[in-house]
């Protein structure tokens, strides 16, 4: 009992080894700022896969494309399961069920990690396929199975310092239908992109995992293909005669000539500008089954108002003048079918119509259908319909639209097109144009401001459509407006610049192409541009702030100099320059940095501003505070800055100077004081010190000390004296390096010293004679 519940917690724990992924992509969704929805489509076989290989979460790890280095990992939690719908739901078939199962998950990609300008990629390995594939080897365990990597690259969230928003290719649609060998099989596998990009398809291997595991560890591309079976391959997907194909805009097409299951993988690159951003591979397979009902495709044949019979088949011209009525601007089409004698369809066909533009894009062609667009035929009857197209053509040139006939067969319907080439002139009308001149080039100086106007009109008196292109700035953030106004058939307005590098960025770009259209707004809004260009430069001034550091009395220039000094009293005298100012110019001198083996504190220095000439001082008179650890030697780097700040990107010079500091040197070699004092009215010799003789008379044979004692320092400093008599009595004391001791009022004789520093003592002799 014990061993089975164990089994039983095993099964829980570990992933399923099982058949059962159809296929499935990554989707990535902007949703504001940094923060995107991440989500994992994934298609589970209803038929042949194993209800416990489905996951409950999903663990995703992001690599760099550079060098497939790992970024990071998000979970994916299961949000919603739907069934995959046919079609035409009178055509289930119990050997085809699908659900569509959604993994999702806020993430924030941040611009501090996600900023390499190749981008980065999205994978989940997971196995396995189904393994009634008939095109790959898909086999359960061993070196033969087969599981699927979900895989998605994507750019950085920014680009060139500022945010790249983008979305991924998204809504794309599962392959709902089984196929019938010998009829043609289509479908829009296309997606949408939420940003414009482009999207150009392609079909590509499928992606195994590395390992045959269920769940394998995740790790970073490249990813093996599957393996193909004999006879199959990448141009050889189904067998089918045509085989498996897709269009760049993502209509997928074949014929299939055999029975079975058969896996495909399509590419959708996403482009913005002609350039490649991301990319999204999408797996999936396709059920081709037998015993699908014969069905012989609806027949669409066309005639003129004025024909006697329906003599089009496939192909029709027509062509309409302007003058034409809009009751007369049409054709008639027929639908037949032949199943409809066939007693195996009960004598009866659903047949419907549709329209589609066929050399062109972007226009909704459904206007030229009538209300009602669906027949039933029953015994070899037909129906008619009047097609009429508007009285303006949908472009500016011959244009041609298919009308498409479709019946309701299983699993997809039999289609006939009757393609239509229409003719039709536009209304007669002049366009409109700008008065010369229409090529303007101009140049200011940085500080100057211009204004060029323009003038269109139309012989028409259409209202004029103005508008604005230039080559990939902001008008208003170079200072630049665009006004204009408009009566019937007439414009007039005018570029104004304001070229003031102080408010206008000019430092990455000082040469500006803008172009002004018109259009008239004619009946049928063919676009006819006139254009105006302007070419437009900015002269910007020469700026050159230049910054010295000297000595406090001006008489050293130190700059990128290394000085050394005790510790004591520090003076630098800063000055800043720039000879080719105007007085709208403005110099700015600041010190942008001081740094050294302790950050230096209690320094006085004042930024300051002015025209053409600038200057400050820099003082500071450091302690022993500034020596740690044991050590008393400091190097200091002392960096300044001169800024012109007459535009908007201040142009600047930077100068520096190093400082070695160092404790003084508290040699005591050869220091022996005067060891006698006379009370004579010579005024010489009259009193014991060691320093301080500054001021004093002269005196022939005056025994003062030859060696002066150690300076004061950081480790050493002088403490006090004491003065003793013969007995050992204190006869003087004094906390003062600069004592003297006047013994006048003492007796005759000999008394002792001592000295006390912070780390010496010295003591002598010293004789006083009356």
């Amino acid at each position: 009992m014990k061993k089975s519940f164990f089994v039983s917690l095993l099964l829980i724990a570990l992933p399923v080894y099982a058949s059962h992924i159809v296929g499935g992509e990554f989707e990535l969704l902007h949703i504001a700022g940094y923060s995107y929805q991440l989500n994992m489509v994934l298609y589970f076989d209803d038929i042949n896969g194993n209800p416990g290989a489905l996951d409950q979460i999903v663990n995703a790890s992001v690599y760099r494309k550079r060098d497939n280095f790992p970024i990071s990992g998000f979970t994916l939690s299961l949000v919603s399961r739907t069934r995959v719908a046919y079609s035409q739901p009178a055509c289930t078939t119990g050997s085809l069920q699908t659900d569509r199962i959604l993994y999702s998950a806020m993430v924030t990609l941040s611009p501090d990690i996600y900023n390499d300008p190749d981008g980065y990629y999205i994978s989940w390995q997971r196995c396995c396929r189904n393994y009634s594939i008939t095109n790959i080897y898909s086999e359960a365990g061993g070196s033969r199975a087969a599981g699927q990597t979900f895989y998605m690259e994507f750019p950085p969230v920014v680009k060139n310092g500022q945010p790249f928003v983008n979305s991924s290719p998204h809504l794309f649609p599962p392959l709902s239908d089984y196929a019938c060998p010998g009829r043609p099989y289509f479908v829009n596998f296309a997606g949408v992109d939420d940003d414009g990009d482009s999207i150009a398809y392609s079909l590509t291997t499928p992606l195994n995992t590395k390992t045959p595991d269920p769940l394998p560890v995740a790790s970073p591309g490249p990813y093996p293909d599957v393996l193909w079976r004999p006879g199959y391959s990448l141009n050889n997907i189904i067998g089918g005669s045509p085989d498996l194909a897709i269009s760049p805009d993502g209509l997928l097409t074949c014929k299939a000539t055999k029975v079975g299951l058969f896996v495909f993988a399509v590419r959708a690159v996403e482009y913005r500008n002609g350039i490649k951003i991301g990319e999204t591979r999408r797996d999936f397979q396709m059920l081709v089954v037998d015993g699908c009902q014969p069905d012989q495709p609806p027949v669409i044949t066309g005639k003129k108002l004025t024909d006697a019979t329906f003599s089009y088949v496939k192909n029709m011209n027509v062509s309409f003048l302007p003058s034409v009525a809009d009751g007369d601007r049409c054709i008639v089409v027929q639908v037949s079918d032949p199943d409809t004698n066939d007693p195996l369809h009960n004598n009866q066909q659903k047949v419907t119509i549709k329209a589609v533009a066929l050399n062109f894009r972007g226009k909704d062609v459904t206007g030229i259908l009538p209300s009602v667009t669906t027949a039933s035929l029953i015994n070899g009857s037909t129906r008619e319909f009047r097609i009429c197209f508007p009285p303006c053509p949908f472009i500016n040139a011959p244009y041609q639209i298919g009308i498409v006939a479709y019946d309701d067969a299983c699993s997809l319907p039999m289609t006939d097109t009757l393609k239509i080439l229409v003719n039709q002139p536009t209304p007669p009308n002049a366009n409109a144009y700008f008065l010369p001149e229409k090529k303007i080039t101009a140049q200011l100086f940085e500080g100057q401001s211009g204004s060029w106007p323009f003038t269109a009109v139309d012989p028409d008196g259409d209202f004029l459509n103005i508008s604005l292109i230039n080559d990939g700035f902001s008008l208003a953030n170079v200072g630049m407006n665009f006004t204009f106004t408009r009566t019937p058939g007439n414009a007039s307005g005018a570029i104004s610049w304001n070229a003031n590098c102080k408010n206008f960025e000019f430092s990455k770009k000082k040469d500006f192409t803008i172009k002004v259209l018109v259009d008239d707004d004619d009946k049928c809004k063919i676009v006819h541009y006139d254009t105006v260009v302007y070419h437009l430069n900015v002269v910007l001034p020469k700026l050159n702030p230049k910054v010295r550091i000297y000595s406090e009395d001006g008489s050293q220039d130190l700059t990128s100099a290394t000085i050394s000094m005790n510790l004591g009293h520090i003076g630098l005298d800063i000055i800043g320059t720039d000879t080719d100012v105007t007085e709208i110019d403005s110099l700015t001198l600041s010190l942008l940095s001081a740094t050294g083996s302790a950050t230096p504190d209690g320094y006085n220095f004042a930024s300051a501003s002015g025209f053409h000439f600038v200057e400050s001082k820099f003082t500071w008179d450091p302690s022993c505070a500034i020596f740690q650890e044991g050590n008393y030697s400091n190097d200091y780097t002392l960096k300044f800055m001169v800024a012109n700040e007459h535009c908007k990107s201040p142009i600047a010079d930077t100068a520096f100077v190093k400082i070695n500091i160092k404790d003084l040197d508290a040699k005591d070699e050869g220091f022996l004081p005067s060891n006698v004092i006379t009370t004579f009215p010579d005024h010489c010799n009259d009193f014991f010190a060691i320093e301080g003789f500054e001021g004093e008379p002269e005196c022939s044979g005056q025994n003062r000390s030859p060696v002066l004692p150690p300076p004061d320092n950081c480790t050493n400093r002088f403490e006090h004296v004491r003065i003793y008599d013969r007995w050992g009595k204190q006869v003087f004391a004094s906390d003062d390096r600069k004592f003297r001791w006047y013994a006048a009022n003492e007796a005759a004789g000999v008394y002792y010293y001592v000295l006390y520093f912070t780390k010496n003592k010295y003591k002598s002799a010293i004789t006083v004679i009356h």
